[in-house]
């Protein structure tokens, strides 16, 4: 899928599809590291079968997704979803966060 494509699914995408990328992303992510659902979900803090059922389902709590978040080492990319008012704000279109996040992520990998 084309950077193009992708925001325009995400804009058009219903809540359930929108866990399950979010889901897909984080997996995307361990694997990335080789590490194991195990591994992962106890070093997140996250029970296994939790951890499972997020990365399989998109189905969990905004705490499981923000623990999954810090063990990817991902949560200070989150700024740049909601962006304020002060000195470090950048009044982003939302495409252009989304396309600031995955340079982003492309770096880090």
């Amino acid at each position: 899928m084309t950077p193009e494509q992708e925001v325009e699914y995400l804009r058009t995408a219903s809540y359930l599809q929108l866990s399950v990328y979010v889901a897909s992303k984080i997996r995307k992510g361990r694997q990335l590291r080789n590490e194991s659902q195990a591994d992962f979900a106890r070093r997140a803090g996250i029970s296994l079968s939790t951890y499972k059922r997020f990365e399989a389902h998109g189905q969990g709590h905004l705490e499981t997704f923000a623990k999954a978040l810090i063990a990817l080492d991902q949560s200070r990319y989150l700024h740049l979803l909601f962006p304020g008012e002060g000195a470090g704000s950048r009044h982003l279109s939302p495409l252009l966060r989304i396309q600031e996040i995955q340079e982003n992520l492309l770096r880090t990998k």
